[in-house]
């Protein structure tokens, strides 16, 4: 579909852009420089495409992750005929991986095929954090390329999984053979300690090229992709192609038929609605724990969109489902699944719920927990961001003091980071503040933001707030925060957010884990 008329540019093309890194209106130049009508169609595609390739990777983490934790906890590792059934079970030997096996401390192993696979164990280094999970490759053969494998440590015993890899080499053929050029591997503290080529690699060596690089924090992933001369002649063919094809007016009410036809049946809009009809905002939780006795004192709900079997990152809907006002019935069905799940969790332990300044205007809360029969005050609290500004401060402060009455609390989120502050926390009534992971993130840097934490904790302890730093990931944080009095910690350093069911298996081997199994 031909997208900007000033510069012959095709959808096609913007969709390569987008694969090669492209995330802004100014990495198209120079589309959208002239008459600017193409703008809002190139943004969109670059936005859609986004969050596509996120809500895949996303898919593939979720489902390995699923799969490889379930096989864990039910290996007897002695190779017997449950591991065997277990190593060829259709619902764990999956498309996402070639082979499956174990090594045991006794010596010898097996594997899905049967017999042991010719993997050394001092090949597998542990794992630098707390669970000793890392990756591996194969042996070279024949200048072959290695393949990717997953391992668990536990006592002696390996479980390993060689990961397929061939959807890598399918989105490296699209739209044209040799036109990327892919590296990933998993990183350690200064240096890489796994590493992976796929493509061609003259590609990386070409004068010109264009790279991208992008890391995923939790599996310690860093992926970089190149692109050169093979992508550049492919697109300007298209460009061509497409622009001796459609021309001027008609190409116009092409694309003016296009956008309201997709608008309508597939924007995202719709799709949330739809969404909302079905039932798919689902909440993920995250525990805070209480860094001195390491108790686990409570959860922030997180809103996610469970798509089947796919999870849509929350920063491709949630902006825009505030902005057309979603994200009340969103929330509303949330909370609903919050109050459900109570009951699973410990008595003295309390959820947080996120809700934005639209909650406290109109009002939509109090109506909403009045139709619950004042669900659990004492359990349930409710988190109100700084990020985004309360343009009624009276209806709010009225719509908080009622709830207070009832025995709700209010904590204020991203603490620092935007409008209130201070003058939030004074008119609302709210006595507990949460340090925004921008902050967190200065421990250990010569970062200026470090003395505003300094102060934000300061500040805290002067007017006796209750505070909760979010977005830890390191012990070295949660030290330093444990010296300047700050103890609720909630981030990766102990648990990423999960479903109520991973969550329940979390928690079990969590009290396992501390001294006398509390």
């Amino acid at each position: 579909m031909y997208v900007c008329l000033c510069f012959p540019t095709t959808e096609q093309d913007i969709r390569h852009a987008a694969r090669q890194g492209a995330s802004k209106l100014r990495d198209l130049h120079p589309v959208a420089t002239r008459c600017g009508k193409c703008g809002r169609c190139a943004h969109q595609l670059l936005q859609q495409k986004k969050a596509q390739i996120e809500a895949a990777l996303a898919e593939r983490h979720e489902a390995l992750d699923q799969s490889i934790r379930s096989q864990l906890s039910r290996f007897a590792f002695d190779c017997g005929p449950a591991d065997m059934a277990l190593l060829r079970d259709p619902r764990f030997y999956s498309r996402h991986i070639r082979l499956q096996g174990l090594k045991l401390a006794s010596g010898g192993g097996c594997s899905s095929l049967g017999e042991d696979f010719p993997l050394a164990t001092v090949e597998l280094p542990p794992y630098p954090e707390q669970e000793q999970f890392g990756l591996a490759a194969t042996q070279p053969r024949f200048n072959t390329e290695q393949e990717v494998v997953a391992y668990y440590r536990k006592g002696g015993n390996v479980a390993y999984w060689v990961l397929n890899n061939s959807w890598s080499h399918d989105q490296l053929q699209s739209p044209c053979p040799g036109c990327f050029y892919l590296e990933f591997g998993q990183q350690s503290p200064g240096k890489v300690t796994t590493f992976f080529p796929r493509g061609d690699k003259s590609i990386k060596q070409e004068p010109g090229n264009q790279r991208l690089s992008f890391f995923d924090p939790d599996p310690q992933i860093r992926q970089t992709l190149w692109a050169g001369k093979a992508l550049e002649e492919y697109a300007k063919r298209q460009a061509r192609h497409y622009g001796l094809l459609y021309g001027g007016a008609l190409g116009l009410l092409l694309v003016a038929a296009y956008w309201v036809l997709r608008n309508y049946r597939r924007s995202l809009k719709g799709l949330l609605q739809a969404a909302l009809v079905r039932r798919e905002f689902v909440p993920f939780y995250q525990p805070i724990v209480d860094s001195r006795s390491k108790k686990v004192v409570g959860f922030e709900a997180l809103l996610r969109w469970q798509r089947g079997r796919e999870l849509v990152p929350p920063g491709t809907f949630i902006d825009y489902a505030e902005e057309q006002g979603l994200i009340l019935p969103m929330t509303e069905q949330l909370l609903e699944r919050v109050i459900a799940d109570l009951h699973w969790l410990e008595p003295t332990q309390w959820v947080s719920v996120n809700i934005v300044a639209a909650h406290l205007e109109q009002p939509n809360l109090r109506p909403l927990l009045q139709r619950h029969d004042w669900p659990s005050p004492a359990r349930l609290t409710f988190e109100l961001t700084e990020r985004k500004p309360i343009t009624d401060i009276k209806a709010a402060m009225g719509e908080i003091a009622q709830l207070q009455e009832k025995g709700y609390h209010f904590k204020l989120d991203d603490f620092g980071t935007g409008y209130g502050g201070f003058a939030y926390l004074q008119r609302l009534g709210i006595r507990q503040i949460k340090i925004d992971k921008m902050f967190v993130d200065t421990i250990g840097t010569d970062d200026l933001k470090r003395t505003l934490l300094d102060s934000i904790i300061a500040f805290g302890h002067e007017s006796d707030m209750e505070m909760i730093a979010e977005g830890v990931e390191t012990l070295e944080q949660v030290d330093y925060l444990h010296r300047h009095g700050v103890h609720l910690i909630q981030g990766y350093v102990y648990a990423k957010p999960m479903a109520l069911t991973k969550l329940k298996i979390w928690l079990l081997a969590w009290r396992q884990s501390q001294p006398g199994g509390q």
